[in-house]
């Protein structure tokens, strides 16, 4: 079986000849173990256990099949975001694997890519739920393809979607679910969209939890945040933020 960085590497070969530079810096970061290594401290494990969670969905025969069998549907664009092996995608993956959470929730579906590896960890784990919300906008899908539509049918079972505006919907689920050990942003990537995000979440994120949010460097919502918070635990890894709420 592949792991990550082989599973698609035509497309990578494409996305690094067209942006050398992030191309080159993430092959230094793979050869230090960079990623991983910030990771591990995160979540409270090694440096060899997320490597090994990084390897792990390609090594499980269902799921594996299963992102091959809808490769065509999907797409496979030369944009990084297009990648459905992608290591940004799967380091949240590993994240969930190492942390194991109770409660994780995510704005932003579209496809499903991302939840169907946080769904995957959370069966490995055999613990866990996940609930999603995003705007329903069939745009960014495929012709005839629902939300979430790369979700296989035998990981959703720890899965709750709800589909609407989330600043209507976000602070109602907060409110219902009352704590929080992960939360992810990947919805609209907006200054005033994302910072309204972390600060209806974060106060909801248990101590030691963890805030991650997609394409953090979009603008400078992410970075004020970590400093307005001041936790000692926060890194934008590809693209995507983590950062850790202190205790107390």
């Amino acid at each position: 079986m592949p792991q990550w960085w082989s599973a698609n590497w035509k497309n990578r070969l494409i996305f690094g000849a067209q942006h050398p530079s992030y191309a080159i810096k993430a092959v230094v970061r793979d050869l230090f173990a960079a990623d991983e290594r910030f990771l591990a401290a995160l979540a409270g494990t090694t440096v060899s256990q997320i490597r090994e969670f990084l390897g792990e969905p390609f090594r499980d025969r269902r799921f594996y099949e299963h992102l091959r069998s809808v490769e065509t549907e999907f797409g496979g664009s030369s944009s990084i975001g297009a990648d459905l092996y992608a290591k940004r995608v799967v380091m949240q993956y590993a994240v969930i694997r190492a942390a194991k959470p109770n409660c994780v929730l995510e704005t932003g579906v579209a496809n499903g890519v991302s939840s169907a590896y946080l769904l995957l960890a959370m069966e490995r784990n055999q613990k866990g739920a996940l609930y999603s919300i995003d705007v329903n906008d069939g745009s960014f899908l495929p012709s005839g393809k629902q939300v979430g539509w790369i979700v296989p049918a035998w990981l959703r079972e720890r899965w709750t979607l709800r589909l609407g505006d989330a600043r209507e919907l976000l602070p109602r689920v907060l409110a219902e679910l009352k704590s929080l050990d992960i939360f992810i942003h990947d919805s609209l990537h907006t200054y005033d969209h994302m910072k309204f995000e972390y600060e209806q979440a974060y106060p909801y994120l248990r101590d030691g939890g963890i805030l991650i949010s997609d394409d953090a460097l979009w603008n400078s919502a992410f970075p004020e945040f970590t400093d307005r918070v001041r936790t000692p635990m926060s890194s934008v890894l590809r693209g995507i933020g983590f950062l850790q709420k202190p205790a107390g």
